[in-house]
């Protein structure tokens, strides 16, 4: 019933599914195991709680030179068993001995073990029949410290390299598709040579993970125990068969090569990566060959290669290979690849492909290359030793040519069955002179234009900020001209506000005295004499006229109007004062926002407008007078217009105690504007003056 129990669990995992609780026999912990097929089958939390356990077995093998531990066979199954306290206490038994073991479970750190506390012999026993397995079932990690029998073709034979003073010997035997490391100790005398075909009788043991995961199995032959050889390997290996490349994993009604074993080819040498990859050229086909050989080839080397062809791999490829030398001739020359496509019939074979170089990038141990051939994209790769690539002609955009072996990408959906079509091609270079720059990439390239148009908005940026500089350096210099300037024209006021008092408390004042006396004297002579009165008519009109220009030299002088009144209030007054008892009708308006400018602005459109009004009531002999003031975002403009008598623009008449349009036309300026004087004889007159706005 056990045994049934034991392949129906056996059954169960070996196809992922849950073990059914019925095949699941476990012991309760308070009853004493006494079969090594109970401990495997508790569960490393059980094995975990010191389960007490008393079976005996046979010993099969030591399995653990350094604690002394053995594997006992109890019945078809095996079990770990270390000491618990004393080391040697298996040091007198070997291999045959029926022992009986006292102890304890322990989850192990793979599968379960028994820690003894006592061992007994009892005598001596057959070994029994090893289990036939295969590689499918060793990878379960079902098979710890089981008694297995394999077959398979031995593909190595070594001795650890980092411990060759090492006992174990190791070889690797090629079975159902699977490499199974195999330990055998020295001392046993046999030498098991490469593509032998053997059986091995083993215990099984495993390389595991710190999650108690299986590897890879690993197989131990015990001392003693001899790995029959079913099948011995050619006394000279290179006296068998040559074999053509374009033959091998070929179709074969009667398998008559047998791909388990290795093959005999011959070739060129293309390329080579010392201890790890040979490319040779066989005829007009490409090979890539895996060995683990040192010596470094040369290019143009003719070798000889025994290989175990790998199946499954696209093409065919030669691993665990054993490679000697037979001669030299001149190295190959690769084949050229004219289109895209042609790389595909050239696996593993050295070619020539042109391109345009697109990415240059470093990867580790080496640089990456990607290359554009008729609009399509390929790879090209450079392995180097020294962790640092120099390659100063190496440019994006260049045309160049890469030499190299071909290694052909292919689908990742394989078809069933079906040819399995490539889709894209690698090139491995061999060294930096494979790479031939053919034309250098033209200078606008993309990397440059980018640092053009940098460099350009670098200077933009310069010039932007040197004018944005300059800018504020000439505002803060107008500014300060413009506050001298205001400073100059107030004290300039400041003097003729205090001359214009000065003539009217002095000179106006005499002058109007005078005039009062010359009436007083001529009241005085009550038509005594007529010539003293005309006289003195005349005196007084002289007066009187005197008196008049030196009121208008004050207003000229003065700008007290707009000391407590704005441009458009002082404009209004002069308007009403200088048309006050005519019989003229006067209009005045304001079109936008009234606003303060500069004293400058204001005092020569004050005095502009002025003018305008005056000549207009004075001269013109006009019955209506219009003044409009209108303030615009950016300009002011002013315009007088009249119905009188008008005049010739080109040929003004003099007016008295004023200063007409030339000096009009010279405040224009002075503020940047434009004085328009429009006027005929007959037809009135219109002025009109726009300038830009300053600031207030």
């Amino acid at each position: 019933m056990r045994a049934a129990a034991i392949t129906v669990s056996l059954i169960f995992a070996c196809a992922g599914l849950p073990v059914p609780a019925s095949s699941q026999t476990l012991p309760s912990p308070a009853v004493l195991l006494t079969n090594a097929e109970q401990v495997r089958e508790a569960a490393p939390a059980e094995t975990g709680k010191a389960l007490p356990v008393s079976f005996s077995g046979v010993v099969i093998d030591k399995a653990d030179p350094g604690q002394q531990a053995v594997i006992l066979l109890d019945g078809n199954t095996g079990i770990y068993v270390a000491p618990k306290n004393n080391a040697t206490m298996f040091d007198s038994y070997r291999r045959g001995d029926l022992l009986e073991i006292h102890g304890i479970t322990d989850p192990g750190q793979f599968a379960p073990i028994v820690i003894a506390d006592t061992a007994k012999k009892l005598g001596t026993a057959k070994i029994p029949l090893a289990q036939p397995v295969t590689y499918q079932q060793l990878i379960t990690g079902s098979l710890d410290a089981q008694w297995v029998e394999i077959s398979g073709v031995v593909r190595q034979c070594y001795t650890n390299p980092a411990d060759p003073q090492s006992d174990i010997q190791t070889i690797i035997v090629a079975s159902d598709a699977g490499l199974v490391p195999v330990g055998m100790v020295k001392g046993s005398g046999q030498q098991i040579q490469v593509d032998s075909e053997v059986r091995v009788r083993a215990v099984s043991l495993y390389l595991f993970d710190q999650k108690r995961q299986a590897v890879t199995p690993v197989l131990h032959v015990p001392l003693g125990e001899p790995v029959v050889v079913e099948k011995a390997a050619p006394k000279d290996p290179f006296d068998t068969p040559l074999r053509s490349t374009a033959s091998l994993l070929m179709f074969s009604p009667d398998n008559l090569y047998g791909y388990a074993h290795r093959v005999h080819v011959q070739g060129t040498v293309t390329c080579c990566q010392p201890g790890a990859f040979v490319w040779i050229r066989d005829g007009n086909m490409g090979l890539s060959i895996q060995t683990t050989q040192p010596e470094p080839l040369q290019p143009g080397d003719k070798i000889d290669v025994l290989g175990f062809p790998t199946f499954g791999s696209y093409p065919p490829a030669l691993k665990d290979s054993t490679i000697r030398k037979i001669g030299y001739t001149e190295p190959l020359p690769p084949l050229a690849l004219t289109n895209f496509n042609a790389a595909f019939d050239h696996e593993n074979d050295l070619v020539a492909v042109d391109g345009t170089l697109t990415q240059i990038q470093p990867v580790l141990n080496g640089v990456a290359l990607t290359l554009d051939k008729d609009g399509q994209l390929f790879k090209a790769f450079l392995k180097t030793t020294s962790g640092e690539l120099t390659y100063p002609d190496w440019h994006v955009g260049s045309k160049v040519t890469v030499i190299g072996i071909c290694s052909v990408a292919y689908d990742d959906t394989v078809p069933l069955p079906g040819i399995w079509q490539p889709k894209s091609f690698q090139i491995v270079l061999r060294s930096p002179s494979d790479l031939v720059v053919l034309a250098r990439p033209p200078w606008w390239t993309l990397g440059h234009v980018a640092m053009l148009l940098g460099i350009v908005t670098c200077v933009l940026a310069l010039m932007m900020g040197l004018v944005m500089f300059s800018s504020r350096r000439r505002l803060q210099e107008q500014e300060r001209q413009r506050q001298m300037a205001e400073a100059e024209f107030a004290a300039i006021l400041s003097e003729r506000n205090r001359m214009a008092r000065e003539i009217h408390d002095t000179l106006a004042q005499g002058l109007a005295a005078t005039s009062v006396q010359l009436r007083l004297a001529k009241k005085f002579l009550n038509g005594t004499s007529e010539a003293a009165a005309e006289h003195l008519d005349t005196a007084q009109q002289l007066v009187r006229d005197s008196l008049e220009e030196s009121r208008d030299s004050i207003w000229n002088m003065r700008s007290h109007v707009l000391e407590n009144n704005d441009l458009a209030d002082a404009l209004q007054q002069i308007l009403k004062q200088m048309a006050g008892g005519m019989e003229i009708k006067t209009h005045f308006m304001v079109i936008g926002r009234s606003r303060r400018l500069a004293p400058v602005v204001e005092n020569n459109i004050l005095r502009i407008g002025q003018e305008a009004i005056s000549n207009a009531t004075k001269h013109s002999g006009a019955r209506d007078i219009n003044v409009t003031l209108e303030y615009l975002e950016k300009q002011f403009r002013l315009r007088v217009t009249d119905n009188g008598c008008g005049f010739d623009p080109n040929n003004p008449p003099f007016t008295d105690g004023g200063f007409g349009l030339i000096g009009m036309r010279e405040r224009a300026t002075e503020l940047n504007g434009q004085l328009d004087v429009r006027s005929s004889p007959g037809h009135g007159a219109d002025i009109t003056l726009d300038a830009p706005l300053s600031k207030s």
